[in-house]
């Protein structure tokens, strides 16, 4: 999860987000104070036989292997989340909430008939750009699931939820970022858009300027799900959607179900219904929408309560310099 805060330049200098590589081994800066600031489940490597295996190895090398020493070392440790602060207590962690500014505020879109050109895609179904085009008098909706390959079990589960979407709603759009093998989890559905994984910045940009209409996060319900933050609540409004949740930890707090965004149990069934509802109300996605970007500017230096939070925050990081 991304934190942008307005904080104090000096005491950054001693937040570390999760990577801890080689910080142990002599380099004399890491003697001083230091904020362990976690935002997934790195130190339980339970969790990690949840995602896939490369990705696992790296988080096990980076972080989960150098438990004992990050929590014996860090002056204070950090999490993103309610579920990480009540499962790592023993430590005291601060629980930090989420806080957008700068670039994570800025939107541009194009209009959304300005899809990237057939060189920067792969079509799942192996067909040419052309299964993108829509009839000129047919309105399209673009329904997105932005995440990285360590949640290929959720887009799995995801996949036979967007062939329904698609055979009964012949104007939308599915937008899906990973390349090839993610092209092959949803090969043979139509108007399937699998863009190339993306740097940060690369991403950033994308959202910004790519408007979207319906987003989606499934998370099914293993340990190292319940540790993720409301991340995608963040892109998907800066994108101009209106979101589509699974009930649990990362979003069942966070969103407020049928204002702002749904939050779900795991049913394909229940999905099905609920996007195919928004495909088909476009006064309702807008409506929603237009809550989620409020909810947004409330959790960004606009709000006096958040300036207030990132002034407090600031005063424990300078105790610790």
């Amino acid at each position: 999860m991304y934190f942008a805060f307005d904080l104090n330049p000096i005491a950054t200098q001693l937040v570390f987000r999760f990577f801890i590589s080689d910080l142990h081994q002599g380099n004399s800066f890491f003697r001083r104070p230091f904020v362990y600031f976690m935002d997934d489940d790195l130190l339980d490597w339970k969790a990690l036989l949840d995602i896939p295996l490369p990705y696992a190895f790296r988080l096990w090398y980076k972080a989960t292997s150098r438990r004992k020493w990050i929590l014996s070392s860090c002056s204070e440790l950090w999490v993103s989340t309610p579920y990480l602060a009540n499962k790592y207590a023993a430590w005291n962690p601060r629980l930090l909430r989420p806080v957008a500014s700068g670039p994570l505020l800025e939107r541009s879109w194009v209009p959304s008939s300005n899809l990237p050109s057939s060189s920067s895609l792969v079509l799942s179904d192996s067909a040419s750009a052309a299964t993108y085009s829509l009839d000129s008098d047919m309105q399209s909706v673009r329904i997105c699931y932005h995440g990285t390959w360590s949640h290929r079990d959720d887009m799995k589960w995801l996949a036979p939820v967007i062939a329904e979407v698609q055979r009964r709603c012949p104007n939308t759009l599915f937008e899906v970022i990973g390349g090839d093998r993610v092209a092959r989890i949803f090969k043979g559905i139509p108007r399937v858009l699998v863009l190339p994984t993306m740097a940060w910045p690369d991403y950033l940009k994308h959202t910004q300027t790519i408007r979207q209409d319906i987003g989606l996060a499934p998370l099914r319900d293993t340990l190292f799900n319940r540790g993720r933050g409301p991340i995608k609540f963040f892109d998907y409004a800066r994108a101009g959607a209106v979101g589509v949740y699974s009930a649990g930890p990362a979003f069942s707090d966070f969103v407020s179900n049928g204002v702002d965004g749904f939050v779900l149990e795991n049913d394909p069934t229940l999905w099905v219904e609920r996007i195919v509802e928004l495909v088909n109300l476009p006064e309702l996605r807008q409506n929603m929408a237009d809550a989620a970007w409020l909810k947004v500017l409330d959790n960004s230096p606009a709000s006096p309560a958040i300036q207030d939070y990132l002034r407090d925050l600031n005063k424990a990081l300078e105790q610790l310099t």
